[in-house]
């Protein structure tokens, strides 16, 4: 049974989740943030042993279900794509394995151009979502960017830091799920044509170190081929997460 997420069922919500890398790093904070608006993010317990987070065509999805009936339930909210710790939800297929990392060791590497590269710690949130949202096709992916991104701001659940060239943003990396324990990473980007200078490695590794100093678990998920990268940077393999998507959907982009 799947039940929409209430008072007398978040504790089973946060119990599904608790000390679970990846699940643990966000859901708890994507609760405390949007659990009570449901605009951006909605939330179920499945079989009162799963917790589950919906947020546009992607679904999260951590502890015990019944495949099939979970499947059924993710088709019919128009679900495309799934992260989760156990089996593939019926009508779903995997497409790749997320790696699970934590910060072991800070290992900020130099700044590899210090002349014409400055750190800004606090990029406005327009330009930031413009930076992130270029090139997407689907009509409401900035708003929502933006919106979701706006309202952990103002509640101190994300910190973004960006790399600028000449004034103009270049990199972009944040902390996308934050608590006063734990900070979860994602969105690391740079511009195509300066990929391979260093400046995600840096930019990132300066932000881990520092959200590491205040005393924060530093996390993340990466694809297979980003390991090395991260690596680099001191983080360690934790486990992983598969990712799921709706029977004949195209390549993901």
């Amino acid at each position: 049974m799947i039940a929409e997420l209430n008072e007398s069922n978040r504790p089973q919500f946060l119990a599904a989740v608790r000390g679970r890398p990846y699940f643990g790093d966000i859901l708890p904070v994507h609760l405390a943030v949007f659990g009570r608006s449901g605009a951006l993010m909605r939330f179920y317990v499945a079989d009162g042993s799963a917790a589950v987070q919906l947020k546009g065509r992607s679904a999260v999805l951590c502890g015990t279900y019944d495949a099939e009936e979970t499947g059924a339930f993710l088709r019919m909210q128009g679900v495309r794509y799934v992260n989760a710790g156990g089996a593939a939800p019926a009508g779903y297929s995997p497409l790749y394995a997320l790696h699970n990392l934590v910060l072991a060791k800070a290992a900020a590497p130099p700044c590899p151009d210090a002349v014409r590269l400055t750190l800004d710690r606090a990029p406005a949130p327009a330009e930031v979502t413009d930076f992130m949202m270029r090139g997407e096709d689907d009509p409401g992916a900035w708003d929502n960017f933006y919106s979701e991104l706006c309202t952990k701001l103002a509640r101190g659940a994300a910190e973004v830091w960006a790399v600028r060239r000449e004034g103009a943003l270049v990199s972009t990396a944040g902390a996308y799920a934050l608590s006063p324990d734990t900070a979860y990473l994602a969105a690391v980007e740079t511009l195509e044509a300066l990929r391979g200078q260093g400046i995600g490695g840096w930019l990132t590794g300066l932000l881990a170190a520092d959200l590491a100093a205040r005393g924060r678990r530093v996390a993340l998920s990466c694809k297979k081929e980003r390991l090395n990268f991260y690596h680099r940077l001191g983080f360690a393999a934790e486990d992983t997460v598969q990712r799921y998507a709706l029977d004949g959907l195209p390549e993901e982009k």
